[in-house]
């Protein structure tokens, strides 16, 4: 066992406020790297990330370039220009592009082949300046990642913090999300001790930004009527609150669900969904979405399969999902994976038929599985 937690802990993303720390050092002496790739899901650290080099760039005095591929007056051949030319006020430049992945991901609407080409062209000559790119999702094995790498450049992982505890240990205080809260205090010298960390946690979500404007509202305000200054968000997500009931997290799950159905969810696009039946669709079928790809999962382990080979079947892609998909799949055998989407599908058709499913539906069910499907310690073939 002891040997299996520690191939768990060395397996482990690095934590990007560590590759951050790498990024300053690069940055520190007159000579520095040629390209910087930031990807990864966390928007925080990335733009953390290019704070630190456009900083590092202006002491340089490199002409700043600064293109985002999300902005509807995305520029692609001023890019190219930025890219091909010298630089008009200054010695060199400093070119930022922010959402790469949009521009270099073959299968996307965005696609660049001309943009591919000229950043191979530049990594194949740097000169003085820096390139940044930022991506959500670029792979390592990009021809342009492996460019930066060839020429020298850092290439960074900018994932999410965890914010569940690790199973080696399982205080909630000793998720990676309350450990970064408790730093970011203690530099601010607000005070805030582990419970209450831990509270602001599951009552915000997994949102930087969001933690950040909290620490403020708690040094503004003092640590006194923490609760009362720090509404419950943790659950504005019918994603995340599905989680929290699919794993059978009673005490988020029901916080999750109260606080979905009495306050709604904003979208990325900055709406609020209030409506009781558009949430109740909307929390069913992503709870019925996570129980299926992991009875799926569940069913390959059952019959000896491996891990990867689980995760295939379940359609379950990329770093964190794998790592949320596995952590989940070990809770339970397979029948009791299986017994619980027949349950959850049944309230999903109940939901569609008779519109009469509510926010106490759900409540029933998590109890009901909290009852009759505990979570197994070890994963049951």
């Amino acid at each position: 066992m002891a040997a299996r937690k520690k191939a768990t802990r060395k397996a482990r993303d690095p934590h990007p406020e560590e590759e951050l720390a790498s990024l300053e050092s690069a940055f520190v002496g007159a000579d520095h790297p040629p390209a910087v790739v930031l990807r990864g899901e966390e928007r925080y650290f990335r733009d953390t990330g290019v704070r630190s080099v456009v900083a590092a760039a202006a002491r340089a005095g490199h002409e700043l370039c600064r293109h985002d591929a999300n902005d509807p007056e995305f520029d692609l051949p001023r890019l190219l220009d930025d890219l091909t030319g010298g630089a008009l006020f200054a010695t060199s430049r400093c070119i930022v592009v922010a959402g790469a992945d949009l521009l270099l991901k073959k299968a996307g609407r965005r696609y660049s082949a001309g943009l591919q080409a000229a950043l191979l062209a530049r990594l194949a000559e740097p000169d003085d300046g820096v390139l940044v790119l930022t991506a959500d999702n670029l792979r390592a094995d990009s021809v342009v990642v492996k460019a930066v790498k060839k020429a020298g450049g850092l290439v960074l992982g900018c994932r999410k913090l965890w914010d569940t505890p690790p199973p080696w240990d399982p205080d909630p205080r000793r998720a990676e999300l309350v450990q970064w809260l408790l730093g970011k205090a203690r530099t601010r010298r607000v005070q805030l001790a582990p419970d209450e960390a831990a509270y602001v946690v599951a009552a915000t979500g997994n949102d930087l930004y969001a933690l950040e404007a909290q620490l403020t509202r708690i040094a503004e305000r003092g640590p006194s009527g923490l609760r009362e200054l720090v509404g419950w968000d943790g659950g504005g997500s019918p994603w995340v609150v599905a989680e929290h009931i699919v794993t059978v997290d009673a005490p988020r799950a029901l916080a999750g669900i109260e606080s979905l159905f009495a306050g709604g969810f904003q979208g990325k696009d900055g709406t609020r969904t209030l409506d009781a039946g558009g949430l109740t669709a909307m929390l069913a079928r992503a709870v019925v979405g996570k129980l299926r790809e992991t009875a799926r999962g569940a069913a390959v382990l059952a019959a000896g399969g491996s891990s990867a080979a689980a995760a295939a079947a379940a359609g379950v892609k990329g770093p964190m999902a794998q790592r949320s998909f596995e952590a989940r799949v070990a809770l339970r055998e397979a029948r009791a994976w299986q017994t619980m989407l027949d349950d959850a599908c049944t309230l999903e058709r109940r939901s569609r038929t008779w519109g009469t499913v509510d926010a106490s539906d759900f409540f029933a069910m998590t109890m009901h599985w909290a009852i009759r499907h505990p979570a197994s310690r070890g994963r049951q073939r």
